[in-house]
């Protein structure tokens, strides 16, 4: 007897050392299964939940809560088979309405942390004003430090843990696909890392950027790649009117280039002449930073481009040149207009996503001080962002809690997936999409003059249209069905510019001006290759041994021609007969 109960005992022990080492035991328990209700959703919406959620996935702990809203046509959550889930920063009532039209099912997934959770990452709305182009200061991050919040409970990783759990229960038996921008693709990559186990998704990710390289600071350097996707739109156009008109036969870029080198040589006449509040010397910095504006305006990552704005800089540099004081008017009011705050209002979820800019996003940690970062990065670009705004991020990084995150991997995906980069975004730039683009192996398709969050914009129709087929077919639309939305294609010439110029004609054009005496064919660099120690003198003893070679040359073929034309007249015929024979 005493040796059945010693087995007896040596096995319950066997059975709870298995369970503590099972990492089922490790977890929490399930949270409850969520479900789809009325009561207290927000404006616009029929149905929505409130999710019960872990702390964290990996351990033991509290409950927190997120919230989902849902659109559908009619009042049956379970009429649609497939279900549209938006992850993204610039969800768009009008866009889900119109998609619940052709039978889907859209949700708005807000993560943990953010507005509609609880509890939530948050300050003083004061602190992220419309004046302060809606970024948060340090009194925000030193607020957020207050709370007592671990910022590593909000992290992507265990917001695509929420994401995968209602993929499972409230997506189970349908379809789904999860279409994401901004900073929802950092979400969605995380989920994408799993894939296993989820074959009813499938993924649009738009206007997204490669997670292993991309940092928050040194993305002030996409603004050039941005801009000179621009001019050669410019450049392509079909009517050749938008390079006609600027006298571009050098290209677009290095008239660009060529202008501001005559800006900051000072010999750029309207550097006097308007009225921007700047010394004559200094305007070349403030003509970039119009530049920079006009590419992206406002300079915040979680709210979309005045996608209008870039249209203008063809006019704009065309208007520098020749400066009028029709010019000079129009450059003054767009100078006014681009210093306006955002016209949205901030969004509430500032302060939350913040927490992944700062401890996901930055790479390099920590970051160059903003002064040293805009030096460095100056030596090879031309267009840079304002650097203040960047003096805030800088502030900001410096006081929000911080935690490692595990780094984000590219890789190919195991989940149906359609790429949609965008085109002309300084923030999210082409060249790192394209190169992630590689690593997912997927289908990629391309819509030129498409800025930041193209979801609800630019790329709608493509969305639709990929949805609507791959629902039917499981694959994505060709590439003919993925056209950028018409309205939202670059116009250089035939656009209203009143709002910016107070003048409707965006050129007032009368002739095409000439290249600025600075004029520099490359079209590599924007700025001189540094010399090295006594190149110069070096390159002054060429020029003198060249002079001095050409000058002999030309006295030699002097030379040559003489006896050359005294031989040819020795034996010239006269026109007396006897004088030739003479000879």
């Amino acid at each position: 007897m005493r040796k059945l109960f010693l087995a007896a005992a040596v096995l319950a022990h066997v059975v709870v050392l298995f369970a503590c080492l099972s990492p089922r035991a490790a977890l929490a328990a399930d949270p409850p299964t969520p479900s789809w209700g009325r009561d207290g959703c927000h404006a616009g919406f029929k149905f929505c939940a409130n999710v019960t959620t872990k702390e964290t996935w990996s351990a033991d702990g509290k409950n927190i809560y997120f919230f989902l809203d849902l659109v559908v046509d009619g009042t049956d959550v379970n009429m649609a088979n497939t279900t549209v889930w938006y992850v993204g920063d610039n969800f768009d009532l009008g866009w889900a309405t119109d998609l619940s039209k052709a039978s889907f099912n859209v949700v708005r997934f807000s993560p943990r942390g953010s507005e509609f959770a609880y509890p939530q990452i948050t300050c003083n709305p004061d602190y992220y004003s419309r004046e302060a182009q809606c970024l948060p200061n340090a009194s925000c991050a030193a607020e957020i430090a207050r709370s007592g919040l671990d910022m590593a409970h909000y992290s992507t990783t265990e917001t695509a843990n929420d994401l995968v759990w209602v993929l499972k229960t409230l997506g189970k038996g349908r379809q789904n696909v999860l279409v994401s921008e901004g900073l929802g693709n950092l979400v969605v990559q995380r989920v994408m890392e799993r894939g296993d186990g989820m074959k009813n998704v499938s993924v649009v990710m738009a206007g997204f950027t490669h997670p292993e390289y991309f940092d928050v600071f040194t993305s002030i350097g996409g603004y050039d790649g941005a801009l000179q996707r621009l001019l050669a739109f410019c450049e392509e156009d079909g009517s050749m009117l938008c390079v006609s008109r600027v006298g571009a036969f050098e290209g677009m870029w290095n008239r660009v280039v060529n202008v501001m080198k005559a800006a900051k040589a000072n010999t750029l006449p309207c550097n006097s002449r308007l009225d921007w509040g700047v010394a004559p010397k200094d305007m070349h910095r403030e003509y970039i930073t119009v530049l920079a504006t006009l590419l992206k305006k406002p300079q915040n990552f979680l709210m979309p481009s005045e996608w209008r704005l870039p249209q203008l800089i063809p006019s704009f540099i065309y208007r520098l040149q020749r400066c009028t004081e029709g010019d000079q008017a129009a450059l003054n009011n767009l100078y006014a207009f681009l210093h306006s705050g955002p016209r949205a209002r901030c969004p509430p979820f500032v302060p939350q996503r913040y927490n992944w800019l700062v401890n996901e996003l930055t790479l390099i940690r920590p970051p160059l001080p903003p002064g040293e970062l805009f030096a460095e990065t100056s030596k090879n670009r031309l267009v840079l962002p304002i650097p203040t705004l960047w003096q805030k991020m800088y502030e900001v990084y410096n006081a929000y809690p911080k935690y490692d995150a595990t780094p984000a991997v590219v890789a190919a995906a195991k989940m149906p997936l359609l790429l949609l980069p965008s085109d002309i975004d300084p923030v999210f730039p082409f060249g790192m999409a394209a190169l992630a683009s590689t690593g997912y192996d997927a289908t990629v398709r391309l819509l030129p003059h498409q800025s930041s969050f193209p979801v609800a914009a630019s790329a709608s129709d493509c969305v639709k249209q990929n949805l609507i087929y791959f629902r039917a077919h499981r694959a994505w639309a060709d590439a003919g069905r993925c056209q950028v939305d018409g309205s939202y294609k670059l116009d250089f010439i035939h656009f209203d510019a009143y709002e910016f110029y107070r003048v409707g004609d965006a050129w007032e054009f009368t002739t095409p001006n000439t290249p600025e005496p600075t004029a520099n064919a490359s079209t590599t660099t924007t700025t001189a290759a540094p010399h090295a120690p006594g190149a110069k003198n070096c390159s002054n003893r060429a020029v003198s041994v060249l002079t001095v070679l050409f000058l002999l040359a030309v006295f030699g073929l002097a030379g040559l021609s003489y006896l050359y034309w005294r031989k040819t007249q020795s034996f010239r015929l006269s026109d007396d007969f006897y004088s030739n024979l003479n000879h």
